[in-house]
């Protein structure tokens, strides 16, 4: 290069190669733009979201059902794979490199999810997959499915009165307990038509004007009993009776041991454990013997003759219309779990930022600056070459 090259000069060499100039600083922008964006952005960019989540149940990890909430399950591999199966635009994306550059954690009510931005093409499509990874729990806790029926199956399928009558008193107080369980943690949510307080006072009502222990009493005096349960009482009824021989033979045998070690015992620690446990066998000996003395006392009342099929069966055509009502309250009463479920379940998203590249507004000057330097460089660089073999030619 000249020793004398003055600033002008240079500026005309560029001049002359002025198309050269024009194409290589084209070039060089639209590259750079496109290697900072999708080359040098993505291997450096993590993409971060911070949410929260609010459902019953959270507090304790788990589910309004009691199905257990674990957050790690929020970036597990399973529902990767269903958020990128969910949309045609994710069909690209690898589920498996997603999952291998994720991670998350749990501050103080909060969450956070830190994964690579290479693993997505752009800014767009990995917020969106992150956002549909976010919701996929919420989802899943607004659309929980709940059966409350396990004692109206119970009815359906026992063959005893008294079990039947033991199954609506569980169903009512289900109910009862569910309602009153609601209102302390919620308040009195407002339903579609009336409120929970309402709701409750509803099933109070039911169970007071319609008394299961009258049901109990009247069974219990007029031997009520299905078919099945006669047959299979009188068949019993040998068996109870030597079950209470043999019950009163170990009371009795108990007692005789508890006197002695009672009187040996001097307040010796190990001797007091041992009355323990033989007062607590005591306890549950006569617990089943009041069992059988009732179960006899009925059998007998059966076996006098005072046991009437048709009566039993009106009896227990009442207890069906019983079922029926109860069952319509649990139909109302799972409404309102869902419905105050949906109302009090909350999810916020709080950010989803790109960390760590170059963001496109700020690319595009980028690119530019580069674009304009490279092609000054290169007409320069071409008109300077042209010229010094002009003048190498002159020479000669």
């Amino acid at each position: 290069m000249d020793e004398g090259l003055t600033i002008m000069e240079m500026w005309s060499y560029v001049m002359r190669k002025k198309i050269v100039a024009s194409i290589a600083f084209g070039l060089i922008t639209i590259l750079s733009f496109v290697f900072l964006v999708y080359i040098y952005n993505p291997s450096q960019l993590e993409y971060t979201a911070e949410f929260e989540y609010n459902w019953y149940g959270i507090e304790e990890q788990k589910y309004a059902n009691g199905e257990l909430f674990n957050y790690f399950d929020i970036i597990s591999l399973e529902n990767i794979s269903e958020v990128q199966r969910s949309k045609e635009e994710y069909k690209n994306l690898s589920a498996k490199e997603i999952a291998d550059g994720i991670s998350i954690r749990y501050e103080k009510n909060t969450y956070f999810i830190v994964v690579q931005g290479k693993v997505f093409p752009n800014h767009l499509i990995a917020k969106d997959f992150i956002e549909d990874l976010i919701y996929l729990p919420y989802i899943k806790a607004e659309n929980l499915e709940f059966n409350f029926k396990a004692n109206l199956t119970g009815y359906e399928r026992s063959r005893k009165v008294s079990s039947k009558l033991t199954y609506l008193n569980n169903q009512l107080n289900l109910i009862l307990e569910g309602y009153w369980g609601m209102i302390r943690y919620f308040g009195d949510v407002h339903l579609e038509a009336e409120s929970l307080s309402n709701q409750y006072r509803k099933a109070e009502v039911f169970a007071a004007n319609d008394s299961l222990s009258e049901y109990e009493y009247l069974a219990y005096k007029n031997v009520y009993m299905t078919k099945e349960e006669y047959q299979t009482i009188v068949r019993e009824s040998e068996a109870l009776k030597t079950e209470q021989d043999l019950l009163r033979s170990r009371k009795a045998i108990l007692l005789e041991s508890l006197k002695s070690i009672y009187s040996n015992s001097n307040g010796n620690t190990y001797m007091d454990t041992s009355i323990a446990n033989y007062l607590n066998s005591l306890h549950t000996i006569d617990e089943r013997l009041m069992t059988i003395d009732k179960d006899l006392r009925f059998i007998e009342e059966a076996s006098l003759g005072n046991y009437s099929p048709s009566e039993s069966e009106a009896f227990l055509k009442e207890l069906d219309a019983y079922k029926d009502s109860l069952e319509q309250l649990t139909e109302e009463y799972t409404q309102s779990v869902l419905t105050v479920l949906n109302q009090t379940s909350l999810l916020n998203i709080i950010s989803i930022k790109g960390v760590g590249g170059i963001s496109v507004y700020l690319a595009i000057p980028i690119s530019i600056l580069l674009g304009i330097i490279s092609g000054i460089t290169i007409g320069f660089l071409w008109g300077y070459i042209e010229n010094y073999k002009r003048k190498s030619k002159t020479l000669l």
